[in-house]
């Protein structure tokens, strides 16, 4: 993804991804007493409010992200790759020219190792992903592509 995206953990709904702009407003009500059963994004407020690229419902409470780049990824090459803690899986995310297309969550990848905290694609062009489980049960994971 070209540009500045950012990846946000909204209360318990409404987790967005959104591609930054100068002066955009992507943010919720900051009031007391917010009503979680409506988008964080609230249109009919004064300003430059702009819609999130993605945004989940309920929250899986996305965390950090990264672009997953190199050939060896196949289909996936060009993706966002999610790391989620309350839905203990990676979502990887698809978008053509800023819009969202698609997402997959690999299998291997969900539950299996707890709350994912942080991608980060490292040598080789493999994907490290920490994980918050706390108690001295954290981990580093690494992931690399089947090609």
């Amino acid at each position: 993804g070209s540009g500045m995206w950012s990846v946000e953990h909204g209360p318990s709904t409404n987790d967005e991804v959104n591609r930054l702009k100068r002066g955009g407003n992507y943010g919720w009500d900051p009031d007391p007493g917010y009503d979680e059963s409506v988008p964080m994004t609230d249109f009919s407020l004064p300003g430059k409010q702009i819609g999130a690229r993605w945004r989940s419902g309920p929250t899986p409470a996305t965390s950090g992200a990264e672009w997953l780049r190199g050939d060896r990824w196949g289909v996936w090459q060009g993706t966002l790759a999610v790391a989620c803690l309350e839905g203990s899986e990676l979502r990887i995310m698809k978008f053509r020219n800023g819009k969202f297309i698609r997402q997959w969550i690999p299998n291997r990848l969900q539950g299996n190792y707890g709350r994912l905290r942080t991608p980060v694609q490292g040598p080789g062009n493999a994907l490290y992903i920490t994980t918050a489980n706390g108690a001295g049960n954290d981990k580093i994971l690494k992931v690399t592509p089947r090609r």
